[in-house]
């Protein structure tokens, strides 16, 4: 997924401003991460329409040679690939940990499949999580977040009611909806540089649809995803894998 103009502002600033050095260079880390996918893409457009690998690397200021090497799997006007982790990726035991929470809030509040917004509730469960730190310096406490919680919707379900419908259950009550968030989580564990995938990555990748429960909760109690990115470039470490 190629990241919007909001989040790359949002590392600029992070990089910039980070009042703790470690901070600022993952910062810098997932901005060179995320500003490679954005090459790619405008790559594979620029090819799409016709664009020669010549007119590419003049763009770029690289050689022909370099562009080619770099682009020449995106020639046939194909969209690039998503980053894949290499090899099996480590989920950490507090991230399982707060999935087998979500799924217990799932039930406890009546809902048949586990939405971002349940993800939402099992991370803050885990209390130690830098994230959780983050969200309640923010103002998320469980309890409260909990009253507040908002299902995820996503556009061209049929509407009840005029009310768009809840995401459709999927095999164990996850959604395929849910099941993208955790192939996001990957993604985010990659574009920053970790072996592993921790609850940080699950609420990064969760953040990522503003019709997400998980964003619709937080807006709910008056929080951005902006300040959660911003609360996490700030914070001292990195998620720690088990």
């Amino acid at each position: 997924m190629t990241a919007g103009p909001e989040r790359l502002r949002e590392l600029v600033e992070h990089t910039a401003r980070a009042s703790n050095p470690e901070a600022s260079l993952r910062a810098l880390s997932a901005l060179r991460s995320e500003l490679a996918d954005v090459e790619r893409t405008q790559a594979a457009r620029a090819l799409a329409n016709g664009s020669s690998f010549g007119a590419i690397a003049r763009a770029l200021g690289i050689s022909r040679q370099a562009a080619h090497r770099r682009y020449r799997n995106l020639a046939g006007g194909e969209p690039p690939p998503e980053p894949q982790p290499r090899g099996r990726m480590l989920v950490t035991s507090e991230a399982r940990t707060a999935v087998r929470h979500a799924r217990a809030e799932a039930t406890e509040l009546g809902a048949t499949v586990v939405g971002s917004e349940h993800l939402l509730l099992g991370v803050l469960h885990c209390r130690r999580a830098s994230v959780s730190c983050v969200l309640r310096d923010l103002g998320v406490e469980l309890e409260h977040a909990r009253e507040c919680a908002q299902p995820t919707i996503e556009s061209g379900l049929p509407e009840e009611d005029g009310v768009p419908a809840a995401v459709p259950a999927g095999p164990k009550g996850i959604s395929d909806y849910a099941k993208r968030v955790f192939e996001q989580s990957l993604r985010e564990a990659v574009a920053r540089g970790d072996g592993f995938v921790g609850v940080e990555h699950v609420v990064l990748a969760a953040l990522q649809d503003p019709d997400g429960g998980a964003v619709r909760t937080l807006a709910a109690l008056d929080v951005t995803p902006q300040q959660v990115y911003a609360g996490l470039a700030e914070h001292a470490g990195p998620a720690t894998a088990p």
